[in-house]
């Protein structure tokens, strides 16, 4: 399996099958002894509010739910997102991250 690369959309399985956007690094995926990927999930049914970035063709992707994932467990890459919806990924990551707390 070549390594994912960041904005890729994977599904993880084999069951139940999950589907993840990949948001670490293309250049930290690539690192043979490292085993693990960074992701979101990615779900069906969800709007723009919270902490959710459309990624078109009816899939949003959850910035909130960040979790790690072993390279192994991914199956198959569907599609490559664009430019603009990765930096909206980018933009609520930050958002999550920049909030200060009160």
């Amino acid at each position: 399996m070549r390594p994912p690369r960041r904005g890729e959309v994977w599904t993880v399985g084999p069951a139940p099958v999950q589907t993840v956007l990949v948001i670490s690094s293309t250049i930290y995926n690539e690192i043979s002894s490292e085993p693990t990927v960074l992701v979101a999930l990615v779900v069906e049914e969800a709007t723009d509010e919270g902490f959710c970035v459309n990624l078109g063709g009816g899939q949003w992707a959850v910035m909130g739910l960040v979790t790690f994932l072993p390279k192994t467990t991914l199956s198959e890459c569907l599609r490559l997102v664009d430019v603009q919806t990765l930096t909206d990924a980018n933009n609520m990551l930050f958002k999550i991250l920049a909030t200060p707390e009160r």
